[in-house]
């Protein structure tokens, strides 16, 4: 079913994927703010009146933009004294600007410097203060717009995780296997037990939190390829390579690797000549940047290229890495390349909101 790829996204939405629209908002407004003051300039005064005007919008949007610029890169206190300093030394400039560009105009030229700079100060401080007060607005609107998603699929995900977090094929398969390893008498079956005993209580119980250790998570991982490497035996071709030292303190989301990992065996495993290939990659950087690369053998014709996008387990980790690495906190690539599937992720753990 793809009537979600359909659906009309509501003003909520619009207003959260299209980031334009806000900016498209507010300099409508403004444009409707100044459009009374252009009747008035092209109906009754010079020309020049109307080139100094446009110019000066000209150096206003700048002025705007910059003011954004240091919003995003100072904290509240440090901005607040760089935003005043910018806006005060804009007047300055204006006021300067007016005064050499219409010098030749008899009522600008008898008015004093610093009268003109008395009369506009106000009114930019004025504006500076509603342009805070519009990205205090949307700002919050988006936090909480991502707040309300976040807490609706964690209710989501508890559900799905106590419903199916471990497949039931997946459950009877491993048992199957565990029989014959007891027949064999094999010293496997204690340690494989062990896994399995982790990998439940991990899906059950541990991942109730909206963050777990990153070291946590890799672990389950491994429980859950351990139990995988019974079935495949010598038919899998599998390296698994992590740089994550056991000390990191990183957390991420939890249950967020897993989908990767169960969909490269599922789908892999249904390759019929060739071996079993998987190679999975995890690090991390200095700054908190994990790094998770995969990547499996599949049939050549098994399914379409964007089909595993779409499907329910990688759907649903895409939706849930917008809500919880929003924007530029991570980096999801899927690529399909004739007989071979990768996801290339990255997440940025250290910027993200618990």
């Amino acid at each position: 079913m793809h009537t979600n790829s359909n659906k009309i996204p509501n003003l909520n939405e619009l207003l959260i994927r299209h980031r334009w629209l806000w900016h498209l908002g507010f300099w409508g407004l403004y444009a409707i703010s100044r459009a009374y003051l252009y009747y008035i300039t092209v109906m009754f005064y010079e020309r020049n009146y109307l080139e100094y005007m446009l110019a000066s919008e000209l150096s206003f949007v700048a002025l705007v933009y910059g003011t954004l610029w240091l919003y995003k890169r100072l904290n509240r206190s440090r901005f607040l004294g760089a935003g005043l300093l910018l806006w005060v030394a804009y007047v300055v400039y204006v006021v300067s600007f007016h005064k050499y560009y219409l010098r030749d105009v008899p009522e600008v030229a008898e008015l004093q410097w610093w009268n003109s700079f008395l009369n506009s100060i106000t009114k930019y401080l004025i504006t500076f203060a509603l342009l805070m007060l519009a990205k205090y607005f949307k700002d919050n609107y988006i936090q909480e717009y991502h707040e309300t998603q976040r807490k609706q699929l964690q209710l989501q995900s508890e559900l799905q995780n106590l419903k199916a977090q471990i497949a039931p094929h997946f459950l009877f398969n491993t048992m199957n296997n565990f029989y014959g390893l007891a027949v064999e008498r094999s010293e496997k079956l204690p340690e494989l037990m062990v896994r399995l005993s982790d990998l439940l209580r991990y899906s059950l119980y541990d991942t109730k939190g909206s963050r777990v250790p990153l070291v946590r998570e890799i672990a389950h991982l491994q429980d859950y390829i351990a139990l995988e490497k019974i079935r495949l035996e010598d038919s899998l071709d599998f390296k698994f390579k992590s740089t994550v030292p056991a000390s990191d303190t990183a957390e991420i989301a939890p249950l967020i690797l897993i989908v990767f990992v169960e969909n490269a065996f599922k789908h892999a495993k249904n390759v019929q000549n060739d071996p079993i290939r998987i190679q999975i990659s995890i690090s991390i950087s200095e700054a908190g940047v994990l790094f998770f690369d995969i990547i499996n053998n599949c049939l050549p014709l098994e399914f379409k290229v964007d089909e595993p996008i779409q499907g329910i387990g990688l759907g649903n980790v895409r939706k849930r890495l917008e809500v919880l690495y929003p924007g530029e906190l991570h980096e999801l690539l899927i690529e399909r390349d004739r007989d071979v599937f990768r996801v290339k992720l990255r997440i940025n753990l250290q910027t993200a909101e618990a």
